[in-house]
């Protein structure tokens, strides 16, 4: 007694390819402005950082490092999220083309940034490194925004 082989009726779906790859439709400034949002957001991290650690070498009472942290995070958060923000929007813009609202919040959140770096930079007795890598590189994100801003949806956006 021979058993014949069960044969389908119809053939079986094949898995879908979840990672299908398009090309990015934005620019390669949108890539390297994230990249330089990334790293201003590792710099204003390590300033704060460095703040904090300013005040803990002369303070030794708990609460005072305490506040001294607060203080540090909180002073520092004020950059860290322009930065992440703006490279989020970068990314965004890199992957799907940049939109117009999405570059006016990078004018938004760097044109202040642009400001108080040159101030202290020239200014204050703070040091020169980090305040003048913060001023580049706020000015090189500020330009990227005003620039995508010019080129015109033609160029740069996507429609919506």
């Amino acid at each position: 007694m021979e058993i014949d082989p069960l044969t389908p009726i119809t053939e079986r779906p094949k898995g879908k390819s979840k990672a299908v790859k398009t090309r990015p439709k934005g620019r390669p400034a949108d890539l390297l402005a994230c990249g330089i949002a990334i790293c201003t957001a590792l710099l204003a991290a390590m300033t704060s950082l460095l703040f904090f650690l300013g005040f803990a070498a002369n303070d030794s009472v708990l609460a005072g490092l305490l506040s001294a942290f607060a203080f540090a995070v909180l002073l520092g958060a004020f950059a860290v999220v322009p930065a992440i923000i703006t490279a989020c929007l970068a990314w965004r813009g890199w992957k799907a083309g940049l939109r117009r609202k999405n570059a006016v919040w990078v004018i938004i959140l760097a044109a202040p940034w642009t400001a108080l770096s040159l101030l202290v930079l020239l200014n204050t007795p703070l040091s020169k490194v980090l305040s003048g890598g913060a001023f580049i590189a706020s000015s090189l994100l500020l330009f990227w925004a005003i620039t995508s801003l010019v080129l015109g949806p033609e160029r740069n956006f996507r429609p919506r």
